[in-house]
């Protein structure tokens, strides 16, 4: 079974140390496996410390962990596991030719959301529909390279946040992307620019291979992780270029209970309603349409970089130049 393993690498102990010497806690003792016993000791004297009111009550410390996926698997934010997806299509129709004519639809939320749409920028011929729940137009930092940006929120700060009695732990996905300039894996603009969306000379590009998408999308206006805003004028330039675009932008007077259920990010929508109304609809549009599986290549000009994904060999793959 896949699964991703919690764990605190050398800058995690190097945040919790700075706290625990704050409350004059030893750390020479400080590793791994004893994080777990430093933080249960931390959280008594936080209590005795508020009992005291020498500490606000709602006073809390940050500390910070990071998942480790197996298999030497990293977070590389979007372009990877969308190339991933297309290659899985193609395995799946080399060994089940019938499957070629079948409409490719691709959906999900959030982070699932955000990798359809980004498939249908990196790879159109393959997509005839994109069901996406709250997917961000413009990628948040936090999850590239949170780790070194300012500490804002605990909700924006990284991937997610574990709460504790006296102090909640900043969740960090490894990953390889920093900002260190003199570093291979710099994120530099170019790398920025290939995962967003919000961008009206690539999606010209892309409707130069592929203008019969259609999309359907969900997104809160007050959603706190991605601005609906982004979302709202992505979807107005592809409709100007000819896409079919259903946007369903939520606020309190679409909040049924049921299937929109709030305005936090997400809407309180399961996947599984989400196709659930909107697979057989867009099934139905697409009745009638030939889809096929026709090799070709685009590419994304990004400041001094060009990103040209290209079918070779039966796979999709990622030149830059």
């Amino acid at each position: 079974k896949y699964s991703t393993l919690a764990d605190f690498t050398k800058d995690d102990l190097k945040l919790i140390e700075k706290v625990l010497r704050k409350y004059n806690i030893p750390c020479d003792q400080l590793a791994n496996n004893t994080v777990v016993s430093h933080c249960e000791y931390l959280s008594e004297i936080m209590t005795e410390l508020k009992m005291l009111n020498r500490l606000p009550y709602d006073f809390e410390e940050r500390l910070s962990a990071t998942f480790i996926p197996p298999n030497g698997d990293y977070q590389n934010y979007g372009i990877m596991a969308a190339i991933d997806h297309i290659n899985a299509l193609k395995d799946l129709v080399k060994r089940f030719p019938k499957f070629a004519d079948l409409p490719k639809i691709y959906g999900g939320g959030s982070y699932g959301g955000y990798l359809s749409l980004l498939i249908a920028k990196i790879a159109p011929w393959y997509v005839d529909g994109v069901i996406d729940n709250s997917g961000s137009a413009v990628p948040p930092l936090n999850y590239i390279i949170g780790r070194e940006l300012e500490f804002k929120s605990k909700d924006t700060n990284g991937d997610m946040y574990m709460q504790g009695d006296h102090f909640f732990v900043s969740c960090f996905l490894k990953t390889h992307w920093t900002r260190k300039e003199n570093s291979p894996y710099f994120f530099n603009n170019e790398n920025y620019f290939i995962r967003t969306l919000l961008n009206k000379d690539h999606l010209i590009l892309q409707s130069q291979k592929n203008k019969n998408i259609i999309y359907v999308s969900y997104h809160s206006k007050e959603d706190p992780l991605t601005p609906a805003n982004f979302k709202e004028q992505t979807m107005q330039i592809l409709k100007i270029l000819g896409y079919d675009v259903s946007l369903n932008l939520i606020d309190e007077n679409k909040i049924d209970g049921k299937f929109i259920k709030n305005l936090d990010h997400g809407c309180g929508i399961p996947d599984k309603a989400l196709f659930r109304k909107e697979l057989p609809l867009m099934l139905e549009k697409l009745q009638g349409r030939k889809s096929l599986m026709q090799e070709n290549s685009i590419s994304y000009p990004c400041g001094n970089k060009v990103f040209t994904f290209k079918d070779v060999e039966n796979q999709l793959k990622l030149i830059i130049n």
